[in-house]
């Protein structure tokens, strides 16, 4: 048994060094179902990162793969990326700071329609939306700090623009829209 005052790093050294060399197989069996659902399946598993290419730790907890290669050392934002979301993050802390009353939309229930507009016109709609169908393109850290940025001014005008940006009109689209589909509506976020 190892000691629990040996270096941490060196236990997980030990432990999560090796790498599979093949693929994962598949986690959910499929011979049991219907043809339909079996093909949705399929489609959702196959707009999604390839295992080996995903970057998340937290992404491998779910098909079992603890590769704490991953988070440690603390994987940090390169300085190329942290500089891309730069002039979008000092818009946003402006418009928060200007235009967002976050006591008003308390007292109210309401994020007012003319806040909608203002985010929509700095890009906040569009953070991880690509530049070629008229986002911003930045990457899921910029996002995050986005993300910390909005919860730290108002709860309601983060959870609208986090819900959005996953659960909203473009993710979906990027997901699983065609290319006229994207091309059609995802200038419009």
């Amino acid at each position: 048994m190892k000691s629990p005052l040996e270096a941490p790093e060196k236990q997980i050294a030990e432990e999560t060094s090796a790498r599979p060399e093949k693929p994962a197989a598949a986690v959910i069996d499929t011979s049991k179902m219907a043809k339909g659902q079996r093909e949705a399946l399929e489609l959702a598993e196959a707009a999604r990162d390839p295992l080996e290419d995903r970057g998340s730790f937290a992404s491998n907890l779910f098909v079992g793969r603890y590769d704490f290669d991953r988070i440690y050392p603390y994987p940090a934002q390169s300085t190329e990326d942290r500089a891309a979301g730069e002039e979008f993050l000092q818009k946003l802390e402006t418009y928060l700071r200007e235009h967002i009353d976050p006591d008003e939309i308390d007292r109210t229930g309401e994020i007012p329609p003319e806040n909608f507009k203002g985010l929509a016109e700095i890009g906040a709609f569009g953070i991880k939306v690509p530049k070629k169908y008229g986002g911003l393109g930045l990457s899921q850290s910029n996002y995050g700090r986005a993300a910390v940025l909005l919860g730290s001014w108002d709860g309601n005008v983060a959870a609208l623009v986090s819900a959005h940006q996953s659960i909203g009109v473009a993710q979906p689209l990027l997901l699983f829209g065609t290319e006229e589909q994207k091309q059609k509506y995802l200038p419009r976020v």
